[in-house]
């Protein structure tokens, strides 16, 4: 999978029956025989330094905060298939010797489940978990269903799975893809034959089909949503605009019921990590010790109900920084969170276009300066000065209004602005960031419209 993929757009193609899920021969065949590479038994380090928090919970165990999310493993340069398995190990060595003893899979993450299996191999069984998924689609047999958990066991070197989860449903698929065809059945006969430790599911739905889930006559011993600031109030849902989605609900449903949950995308696939200027500045003046990110995953995992907080560290880098953040880790206050809650809303009132100024789409046709209208609207983008006409006049819309109209009336001719676009479209293949130009520039010029009204 490609390093930028998130996990939303994985379990999309997964549930939609693209090539992300393989069929249950393909999948057997994946981890066909020993691996070729050569195995050995690895030494852990000696834990010089602090080890990062955890939490214990009844009927679990002792289980680290941070877990390594295994779908984003360093891939072979040049080769997108190919998983680093020395670097692998070496995450994985460093992960364990600094308290992380929890490590998440599933079939649909590629050679994720072979990468995964050979690195911890090499440790006592008893020195960490692994979560893996039921990955299968609508349609999908018991029987299919028992290949692609038996694979998963052979690729993972395993005897058993600590967590095992209902790989994304939504709430809507879950009769077809394990109820109806006695999937869900199977894997509780694992659990009772000690195959199986622990059956959750992960999900991505709205809040009542979570509500509806929940209270299905099974046990859930644990279940994994999406949670992060910028969805705590409103989380988007594939096409469904009508339907309610906020991790706030889902959290709390769970702390209801004394579920623990396990977080995916806590960082929301990276983009809670790359903010602009202001908002670094903002998080610097509250907790200087913390980086974007890890204000990010600091702020989920300081919710008790949390039992562990995935990340899908592609590089060693990564790993240190998240270490840094838990195992020194100070939970955020309630001011934190309601920064953090403000930040989310001035992030989704100030979108970037992304222009890097380059002018390869230059020069327009219709003599339209395309970098210069960007320009504008990324500057003030950056600097969280963009005026929502929709929302409330009040002093800060007016200030925001004045800063944008007077950068845009002062730096731009009338002839360069972006209502002179025609879409004539010969820009597009230019530019090397693939902006969709015209629609952009229509955009930069209905917003100039409507704060010219």
């Amino acid at each position: 999978m490609p390093k930028n993929i998130t996990r939303r757009s994985a379990i999309k193609t997964m549930v939609a029956g693209g090539a992300g899920i393989i069929a249950a021969n393909s999948i057997l065949n994946s981890c066909a025989g020993k691996p070729k590479q050569k195995q050995s038994t690895y030494v852990p380090v000696e834990k010089t330094s602090g080890t990062i928090v955890t939490r214990d919970w009844e009927g679990i165990g002792t289980v680290s905060l941070l877990g390594l999310g295994c779908m984003r493993f360093p891939r072979v340069k040049g080769e997108k298939n190919v998983i680093d398995q020395a670097q692998v190990n070496e995450m994985v060595d460093y992960a364990l010797a600094h308290g992380i003893n929890y490590f998440d899979t599933a079939p649909a993450y590629g050679p994720s489940e072979t990468a995964t299996g050979i690195a911890l191999s090499r440790y006592p069984r008893e020195s960490y978990y692994i979560a893996t998924k039921m990955s299968n689609r609508p349609g999908d047999t018991v029987e299919q269903a028992q290949a692609m958990f038996e694979n998963s066991l052979k690729c993972l070197q395993t005897e058993y799975v600590d967590f095992m989860l209902l790989h994304g449903t939504s709430g809507d698929d879950f009769n077809a893809r394990f109820k109806d065809n006695g999937v869900l059945d199977y894997l509780y006969q694992m659990k009772e034959e000690g195959k199986i430790r622990h059956i959750g599911f992960s999900f991505h739905g709205s809040n009542d089909a979570f509500a509806g889930l929940l209270a299905l006559p099974y046990k859930w011993d644990f279940v994994q949503i999406q949670m992060n600031y910028f969805d705590w109030k409103d989380m988007p849902l594939w096409g469904s605009e009508d339907l309610k989605c906020d991790a706030e609900t889902l959290y709390t449903m769970l702390a209801e019921r004394n579920i623990p949950a396990v977080i995916m995308e806590p960082i929301r696939g990276g983009a809670l990590a790359n903010v602009n200027d202001s908002i670094r500045e903002r998080f610097e003046a509250v907790r200087p010790d913390l980086s974007p990110a890890g204000m990010a995953l600091s702020f989920v995992a300081s919710f008790p109900g949390v039992m562990c907080v995935l990340s899908g560290m592609s590089n060693m880098d990564q790993m240190k920084e998240n270490i840094d953040t838990f195992r020194d880790f100070v939970p955020l206050t309630k001011a934190d969170n309601e920064m953090l809650f403000d930040v989310a809303r001035l992030m989704k009132e100030n979108t970037l276009i992304g222009c890097t100024g380059c002018s390869y789409c230059m020069p327009c046709p219709n003599g339209v300066n395309i970098p210069g209208n960007f320009k504008v609207y990324d500057t003030c983008s950056n600097e969280l000065n963009l005026p929502v006409p929709e929302g409330e006049h009040n002093k800060e819309y007016k200030q925001k209004r004045k800063i944008f109209l007077n950068r845009y009336n002062k730096g731009l001719q009338d002839s360069e602005k972006a209502d002179m676009c025609v879409g004539c479209n010969v820009c597009v293949s230019k530019c090397p960031q693939h902006i969709r130009i015209p629609q952009q520039l229509s955009r930069i010029a209905d917003l100039v419209k409507q704060l010219d009204a």
